[in-house]
This record gives C-alpha cells, structure tokens and sequence, in this order.
C-alpha cells in the first residue's frame, strides 16, 4: 500500500449563479481559489486540473472535456484520462 494519491481539481464552468464570475480567481486573503484549492493538495501525484489554463503557483497537469462546457462527469473523465 503506498501513501499517495492523485487529486483532480474540477476548475471550469459557467458560474451562471455568480454572473459568470470565473470562480477560480476570486481573491481570498490575497491567494486566488484555486491556488488554495492546489495547496490543499500540493502533495498529490499526479495533481490534475481539469479547466482553461490560467495561471497558478503550483505546477499541475492541465485537462479539458470534451467539449468544453459539458459538465463535472465529462471533467472527471477528462482528469482521470
């Protein structure tokens, strides 16, 4: 048994209940959200990051559904791919 894990972060959607904010860049305490998401799981191997590439302070792998837009189960999948 090891001690690792992976994580997948889901980092797309509309955010059509915030007015389509990108909720990902949102500032709390000066670090975006999805800079503290990462941090929470800095140690995962490999960190996957299934969205539009933005900039970020962590170095992660970058995925997309396909299409772009369909939904958590297609972002997943995608992460997982």
């Amino acid at each position: 048994m090891t001690d690792g894990f992976a994580a997948v972060v889901l980092a797309g959607g509309a955010a059509r209940r915030m007015g389509g904010v990108d909720k990902t860049a949102l500032q709390i305490g000066g670090r975006t959200l999805l800079d503290r998401t990462l941090s929470a799981v800095a140690t995962a191997d490999p960190l996957v990051v299934v969205g539009p590439r933005r900039a970020t302070e962590s170095e992660v792998r970058w995925a997309r559904e396909d299409p772009p837009g369909s939904g958590p189960l297609a972002g997943l999948a995608a992460g997982l791919r």
